[in-house]
């Protein structure tokens, strides 16, 4: 594959930010980003505790440190430096606080120009929005720092897509590409037990996204599909759910896989199996003895990762299916 863009920024809520599947995502595919593009970049929320542990501070190249400086005068400021991930990747955290005043500016932007209705949002979209905004004058300032090269922008999930916004509204020349991992609709309908691949055909999407609370989110990563260069999604399924909730069919599907780079060897899983088995003993040991005695040999353990979702990832038919076993 060879690299079409001179320089990629990739910009994720989840950079040195972990909540959930997408930093796995994001961080176990950076060193191929690396390995194919020469110019690279991740861009993530610059957290002080969690940058703390994830960043090694790092003397930026000179167009960034120009484009930080320009930054700093509109009282943002940017941390450089590389992710402890597989690759050290270039990454770049943004201190957006002292934007938080500024939150309602960008919503009445965001209504003028997309009809997006923040208007009683919460904080957790504002947080994520406010970011997301910074990092659209980030970009306007680096490509105003790399006249005549081509720079492309890629934005993970509705959390990022205000970025794609900003530079619409500064008539940037910066190609940007959109990835949603799981509509934000879709999920929210599943997760309040909605049968919604049954559902696509017949509902009104923005309808449902008022009904359901979640209509700031939806018009924004509508929007974002819409408004990118190029969208695109990671499976098949969620691609089917893009077009019929989102209105634009992905151009490029982008499959989540595996790095074989860490894959232990049979020996070290077989130990790393014994280990964590009594680590997972030991925490039932004393989250349920002194209320409910189990045979600790003699049982089967299920767990989830990521984001708890009852429902999205089939706990309740797990719990129904166990209980007919009992009768």
């Amino acid at each position: 594959m060879k690299p079409k863009a001179d320089y990629l920024f990739e910009a994720s809520w989840e950079v040195c930010n972990k909540v959930g599947g997408i930093y796995t995502v994001v961080k176990s595919k950076a060193y191929v980003m690396k390995e194919h593009y020469k110019n690279y970049f991740l861009i993530g929320p610059y957290f002080s505790k969690k940058a703390m542990v994830e960043l090694n501070d790092k003397e930026p190249p000179e167009f960034l440190k120009n484009a930080f400086e320009e930054l700093k005068k509109e009282g943002v400021n940017c941390y450089y430096g590389t992710w402890d991930v597989d690759g050290s990747t270039n990454t770049i955290l943004i201190d957006f606080q002292s934007m938080i005043a500024l939150k309602n500016n960008i919503k009445a932007d965001l209504w003028m120009s997309e009809k997006i209705d923040s208007y009683i949002s919460r904080w957790d979209f504002e947080e994520p929005m406010i970011w997301s905004w910074t990092v659209g004058m980030l970009l306007g300032h680096i490509e105003s720092k790399l006249a005549g090269k081509k720079i492309v922008g890629h934005f993970h999930e509705w959390l990022s897509g205000f970025s794609i916004f900003y530079l619409k509204k500064i008539n940037s020349s910066i190609k940007t590409v959109f990835t949603t991992h799981a509509t934000m609709l879709g999920r929210t309908i599943s997760g309040s037990g909605g049968d919604l691949y049954n559902l696509l055909e017949k509902i009104n999407p923005e309808q449902e996204a008022y009904k359901h609370d979640v209509k700031d989110k939806f018009l924004t990563e509508k929007a974002a599909a819409n408004k990118a260069d190029i969208f695109t999604t990671v499976s098949e399924i969620t691609a089917l759910e893009a077009e019929k909730l989102l209105g634009r069919k992905p151009e490029v599907i982008l499959n989540n896989g595996l790095t074989m780079r860490k894959f232990p060897t049979i020996e070290e899983t077989s130990m790393k199996h014994l280990l964590t088995r009594e680590k997972i003993r030991d925490f039932l040991t004393f989250h349920f003895f002194p209320y409910y005695n189990m045979d600790l040999e003699h049982n089967l353990i299920f767990f989830i990762v990521g984001r708890y979702e009852f429902k999205n990832k089939g706990l309740d038919v797990m719990i129904k299916a166990l209980g007919r076993l009992n009768k």
